[in-house]
């Protein structure tokens, strides 16, 4: 009788948990349908706004073929104007370094030689080569100063009268 009462308890337990699976099957169905409906609604709507661009696109007074040629032709020339800004650039980069024909110099070839007049007129640095000669600096400080070019002048180093044609 034990057993019967045992037997009866498990298969109402399986018969409750089978309802409750089918209840649970059913609510996923049902959630599984909306969830059709919804995509559907929203290819719908997709396909729709899809339409209304293309409408638009081709009733858009300002879109043509002859404004994409505009547009191309503008691009084009904004093109050629960077193209040269470009080659400018080279050039001007291409006069501004320190080259003997190909070759850059190094940081370490490059000093400074601060030119300091009796009358402190001159105060000023130049900048120049380890390989120049003092004569080639000499020149530079006269383009800053062209009154003095007119004059006879000495430069001396640490006491000694500097050689013009010697290198630095």
């Amino acid at each position: 009788m034990a057993n019967n009462i045992n037997a009866n308890n498990n298969n109402n337990n399986l018969i409750n948990e089978n309802k409750k699976l089918r209840k649970e099957l059913n609510d996923y169905k049902l959630e599984n349908e909306q969830l059709k409906i919804r995509i559907n609604k929203l290819i719908e709507d997709n396909n729709k706004l899809n339409n209304e661009l293309i409408r638009g696109n081709n009733t858009n007074p300002n879109y043509s073929q002859t404004n994409d040629k505009n547009t191309i032709a503008n691009l084009n020339k904004l093109i050629s104007i960077k193209e040269k800004e470009i080659y400018d650039l080279k050039i001007k980069l291409n006069k501004n370094n320190i080259s003997e024909g190909d070759k850059l110099f190094k940081f370490d070839d490059i000093v400074f030689i601060h030119f300091i007049s009796l009358d402190q007129k001159i105060n000023c640095g130049i900048k120049c080569l380890i390989t120049d000669t003092f004569a080639e600096v000499e020149e530079k400080l006269y383009r800053k100063y062209k009154e003095y070019r007119e004059t006879n002048n000495s430069f001396i180093r640490k006491g000694k009268v500097v050689l013009r044609f010697k290198t630095i």
